[in-house]
C-alpha cells in the first residue's frame, strides 16, 4: 500500500528504525519541502538517480564556492599587504636607484619632489608607475604636476597617494563582504549536500 511520509516519526515507525540527532537534523530539513513515498516497505520516491544527480550538482557548486572564497581571501590579503610591501619591494627596482641618485646629484629634481608633495612610498607605488617614470625624466611634467598639486582644489586636503590608499581600502572592504557572502553559501550548500547524502543512504537501504 502506497503511503506518503512527511516527518521523522512516520519514517521511524514505518521502517522500525531509530535515527540519531544528526540524522534527524538532516531529514527534518528534507521533510520541510519534500516527502518520501513508500510502498510495501520500500521507498519509491524520490528516486536514487535523481538524488545522485542533485548530489553531483551540489558537489560542483561547493567546489566552485570554495574556489571563489579562496580567491576573495587572496584579494583581501593582497589589499592588506599592498602598502606594506612597497618599501620592501622598492629596493629591487632599477628606477628606485635612479631616483635616489638623482636626488643626490640634481637639486632641482629633489626640490620638485618636495614641491609636488611626493615621497618614496608614492613614487614606488605600482599605482603611480607611469607618473613616476615620467616624473623621473621629464622636467616639464614635473612643473605641471607641481602646479596641479599646489593649485587644484582636489589636492587641497589630499596628496597624490590618497587615491591608492582609498582604492586598497575599497578592495579590502569588497573582499570582506564577498567572503561573508560566499562563506554563508558554502555552509548552506554543504548542509544541502549532507542532506542528499543521508537521503541517498536510506534509498540504498530501503529501495
Amino acid at each position: 500500500m502506497k503511503k506518503a511520509i512527511n516527518n521523522i516519526k512516520q519514517l521511524e515507525m514505518y521502517f522500525r528504525i531509530t535515527l540519531n540527532e544528526k540524522e534527524k537534523l538532516y531529514l527534518n530539513y528534507f521533510f520541510k519541502k519534500k516527502v518520501i513515498q513508500v510502498n510495501n516497505n520500500k521507498i519509491i520516491y524520490p528516486k536514487l538517480d535523481e538524488i545522485k544527480k542533485q548530489t553531483k550538482q551540489l558537489t560542483e557548486q561547493l567546489k566552485e564556492l570554495k574556489s571563489k572564497n579562496n580567491f576573495w581571501k587572496k584579494q583581501k590579503t593582497n589589499a592588506e599587504k599592498y602598502h606594506k610591501m612597497i618599501p620592501i619591494n622598492m629596493y629591487a627596482k632599477r628606477n628606485y636607484w635612479r631616483h635616489k641618485i638623482k636626488t643626490i646629484i640634481n637639486k632641482e629634481y629633489k626640490q620638485d619632489i618636495e614641491d609636488a608633495k611626493l615621497n618614496e612610498r608614492v613614487l614606488m607605488d605600482p599605482e603611480y608607475k607611469q607618473l613616476f617614470e615620467t616624473f623621473l625624466v621629464d622636467p616639464d611634467y614635473r612643473q605641471k604636476l607641481k602646479e596641479t598639486v599646489n593649485n587644484s582644489i582636489v589636492y587641497k586636503n589630499n596628496n597624490i597617494g590618497e587615491y591608492s590608499k582609498r582604492k586598497q581600502k575599497f578592495k579590502q572592504h569588497t573582499a570582506i563582504k564577498k567572503i561573508e557572502q560566499v562563506s554563508k553559501l558554502i555552509i548552506e550548500t554543504d548542509f544541502k549536500l549532507k542532506i542528499n547524502l543521508k537521503v541517498a543512504e536510506y534509498l540504498k537501504r530501503f529501495s
